[in-house]
């Protein structure tokens, strides 16, 4: 296993989830991935990006990681999101601000992700809470069968989201909280780190 490396650089996560008309035929969105994927190779400012599927609700939802705010906004802005726009209509764009980035084994190829929101209640120090969570991603880290795992917030809804990639359903972990969506992986983009 590879050694952990964790980050908590300036990040930016973001997610669009589509939910595909009645008759959308996955296949069509593996072909889509397929192709788009490369474009994503080398792209300026991009950190990571999971192009996720949740058959069960015919949800398409890549997540990415960012750089900075600028460069998320730069893709919002470019021809690759153009072409989302073009072939699913805009979506809302969810955003958080990444508290900790870790990857654990990063030679397996993950095949399961998931995203976890959970509200932060008012009454908790977000310091102590940030803290515990940083604890329980370095646990989480050392599983073998865990790729990737991100801490974020957002500071609009004052919720934490967890988001991470397993090896496969059976090997991941169980949840930490009740509010969660799970994913098939169709592809993983990692630019720069």
């Amino acid at each position: 296993m590879a050694a952990v490396k964790l980050w908590s650089d300036p990040l930016l996560a973001m997610q669009y989830t589509i939910s595909l008309p009645e008759g959308y035929d996955a296949k069509r969105v593996r072909e889509r991935v397929d192709v788009r994927s490369r474009l994503f190779d080398g792209h300026d400012g991009l950190v990571h990006k999971s192009f996720l599927y949740n058959d069960e609700g015919k949800l398409y939802a890549p997540f990415y990681v960012w750089k900075n705010v600028v460069e998320a906004r730069d893709f919002l802005m470019d021809d690759l999101f153009k072409g989302v726009i073009e072939a699913f209509s805009r979506h809302r764009v969810r955003s958080w601000f990444v508290v900790q980035m870790g990857y654990g084994n990063r030679s397996l190829k993950p095949t399961y992700a998931r995203r976890e929101i959970d509200a932060i209640a008012p009454e908790e120090r977000l310091d102590i809470f940030l803290n515990a969570e940083k604890m329980h991603q370095e646990t989480l880290l050392s599983n073998p069968n865990l790729y990737m795992h991100v801490i974020a917030i957002d500071a609009d809804r004052w919720e934490i989201m967890r988001f991470s990639l397993w090896k496969d359903n059976a090997s991941a972990e169980e949840p930490a909280s009740d509010a969660h969506l799970e994913f098939t992986v169709m592809h993983v983009t990692e630019n720069g780190h």
